[in-house]
């Protein structure tokens, strides 16, 4: 393991990085010049931009209102949150706005889906657009062209109590009903084949049943088209098997080696004194799980000798579906209005629908086929051709003064890479960035207490297993770590948990610490039942939200098995457009959080995925959660920040109420009844 990374070469790396994509902008030469890039196509970033928010609004001869969506709709309530937004501002109930995932032609390019960024930085530029329409109708504008000059205008959904008063309502819930075609897998066209993509390694029988073909598509890479979707997914899928060495991924052999890489917090700690606590907490790989698998249709038009009058037409659930154009546009060497990108609803996305994999074999397929092509991957390939949260090992070290006060924080941990993965990165920009600290891994590992002194490490290593964006990047792992070791030092320092957290919570954290006030008064008195204990958690999300999980579990005394008793939490995300639509966002990550604690681990063999099915990775069921009493606090005079994530930095309550009721620490996760 290198030293320490110097400050200058940091920035020398950094700046590096950064000049490499701005390069990026070669992207948009002639198809011509696309071989000659090295550089990948990046993903969309920056936006909204100022004036931008007025093409989102289409009002039709008739007057009805149409809101072009401009983030990604997977379940998380962003088309109803926008859709009150637009109707508070016209002064029309929410039935008479009509939300359209709109196609890659429809709107200018804005940025991924992803960091639990959408009502924090959408709500103001979908309410400036809505308030403008209004007043350019109510001035007599009629169908003049509606442009944005920067002008001010009054937000009435912004005022207080507008949006509370407006009636629930979720513009999709008809036709999910209904059963219109709202997912990729819904769509069908005329003459449409199913096909796969055969990854490296998998193998099919040599005799293939009836209808079923092999095709060669180029690279060496292999594909099967069938006319009926059955047919293909009643073939066995094997790989071949093969070995491949899993690196070391633990704290205590990487610190031993040398000095950790990445630096977050730099005070100085004394290392010789003896340590009040020093613990190890691992956390294993983890799959994203989502209920629809990735899935994709894609369909050729023109004279495909003729590159100018060739055009492609894509059906797919993204998180970026301008990454997906730009994507498909460079493989084929097609200029990028020459992609057109339909963007349908995702069944739950957490990260794993950020990169071009469905979409690019259903293309590859239809330019093979002459023909549209579906492809629809199995729960198998979800696994073992997806990408998945790193695996990480922690080290917390704490020192307790006389007054049960910590004065000096310890953190060293290691993890898989999060942003700079293997799943979207050539070789050599893996390379560059192993220079650099991963900000997904680093993600909720700086600790919101008031510690004296404070030092947070970590090293970055790559795995041969694909990793990636997984809900809340960093924010679960490292919050349990903190988490857990906050609950020990807490019983250490003979105090109760809460009363605890709060003595170490600076007046800057106030947020922080009314919610860990309300929490506790939402909890009641902790179980007093044999076999029963209270596990606290707490934190806060990329600086903006605010959450305090509490949660009572008990613990069978014959097989350990634990369940829950109840779980509170209390949440700040600053003033909220649809109440409901939060709640169900914490409800979403609370059952996470459960799957992470008892069950969630991604088996590994070999150096590979070996799971595939969900017998093989089980997630929690209804069942196994209790109903959830949830508080939502709105400060007076804050912005709005991100729901979809928050409270995943509280899942560590569950690991410590399982320590509570058994006397002694959960280390690592899942875990296992003895």
């Amino acid at each position: 393991m290198s030293a320490p990374v110097s400050m200058s070469r940091r920035r020398f790396c950094s700046s590096a990085i950064r000049a490499a994509a701005g390069i990026s902008v070669f992207a948009a030469l002639p198809a011509c010049a696309a071989s000659l890039n090295p550089l990948p196509v990046l993903p969309t970033r920056g936006g909204p931009e100022p004036g931008q928010s007025i093409q989102w609004l289409h009002r039709d001869g008739e007057g009805r209102v149409t809101l072009l969506l401009p983030r990604q709709e997977m379940g998380q309530g962003i088309a109803a949150g926008l859709c009150r937004i637009v109707a508070a501002e016209l002064g029309l109930p929410p039935q008479q706005i009509d939300v359209q995932l709109p196609d890659s032609d429809d709107i200018p390019p804005v940025r991924a889906t992803v960091g639990s960024d959408s009502m924090k930085d959408f709500a103001l530029p979908v309410a400036r657009a809505a308030a403008l329409l209004r007043e350019h109708l109510a001035a007599g504008g009629g169908a003049a062209k509606l442009v944005d000059h920067g002008q001010p205008v009054t937000l009435h959904s912004q005022m207080p109590g507008v949006l509370a008063a407006m009636p629930a309502h979720d513009p999709a819930l008809q036709a999910i009903v209904s059963g219109a075609r709202l997912f990729a897998a819904d769509i069908r066209l005329d003459g449409m084949l199913h096909g796969l993509v055969l990854a490296p390694g998998m193998a099919v029988p040599e005799a293939l049943p009836t209808g079923v073909r092999l095709v060669q598509l180029g690279d060496g890479q292999r594909g099967l088209l069938a006319e009926r979707a059955a047919a293909l997914h009643a073939l066995p899928l094997t790989s071949v098997d093969k070995t491949e060495a899993m690196p070391a991924l633990d704290i205590d052999v990487l610190q031993r080696r040398g000095s950790l890489e990445h630096r977050l917090l730099r005070d100085r700690i004394e290392d010789t004194a003896p340590w009040s606590l020093d613990r190890r907490y691992d956390v294993p790989f983890a799959a994203h799980a989502g209920i629809e698998t990735r899935s994709a249709v894609a369909c050729w038009h023109g004279e495909g000798s003729a590159r100018g009058n060739t055009r492609l037409e894509v059906w797919t659930g993204s998180q970026d579906m301008f990454f997906v154009r730009d994507s498909l546009a460079r493989h084929f060497g097609l200029a990028r209005d020459a992609v057109k990108v339909h963007a349908c609803r995702i069944g739950g996305g957490f990260g794993a629908r950020t990169i071009v994999r469905a979409e690019l074999e259903a293309a590859l397929l239809s330019q093979a086929a002459g023909r549209p092509v579906k492809v629809q991957w199995r729960r198998q390939q979800e696994f073992v051709q997806g990408f998945h949260r790193p695996p990480s090992s922690h080290r917390i070290r704490a020192r307790l003064d006389a007054a049960g006060r910590i004065t000096d924080w310890w953190h060293g941990f290691a993890s898989g890479h999060v942003i700079f993965t293997s799943a979207a990165m050539p070789r050599w920009m893996q390379a560059v960035t192993s220079f650099v600290a991963d900000p997904g891994a680093a993600r909720g590992a700086l600790p919101p207490y008031a510690f004296a002194r404070r030092r947070v490490e970590f090293s970055d290593v790559r795995l041969p297993i694909d990793t990636g964006p997984w809900r809340g990047l960093g924010a679960g792992p490292n919050g349990y770590a903190i988490e857990a070791a906050m609950d020990e030092l807490a019983r250490l320092a003979g105090q109760e948990p809460v009363a605890f957290r709060l003595a170490h919570l600076g007046a800057e954290q106030a947020r922080l610490a009314n919610c860990l006030r309300r929490a506790a008064e939402l909890a009641g008195p902790p179980p007093v039942q044999s076999g029963s204990g209270r596990g606290v958690a707490c934190g806060i999300y990329k600086d903006h939200a605010y959450a305090a999980v509490i949660a009572d579990m008990a613990v069978d005394a014959g097989s350990g098995e634990a369940r829950v008793l109840q779980v509170v939490c209390a949440q700040d995300c600053g003033p909220l457009v649809d109440a409901d639509q939060v709640r169900a966002q914490i409800e979403g990550n609370l059952h996470w959080g459960l799957g992470m604690v008892l069950l969630e681990e991604l088996p590994i063999e070999a150096g590979q995925v070996a799971a595939y099915t969900f017998a093989d990775y089980p997630i929690p069921t209804v069942s196994q959660m209790p109903p959830i009493r949830i508080a939502l606090l709105e400060p007076p005079q804050t912005k709005p920040g991100g729901a979809g994530e928050t409270a995943m930095v509280g899942i560590a309550a569950f690991a410590n109420g399982i320590a509570a009721a058994i006397g002694k620490p959960v280390t690592q996760l899942p875990y296992r009844p003895r």
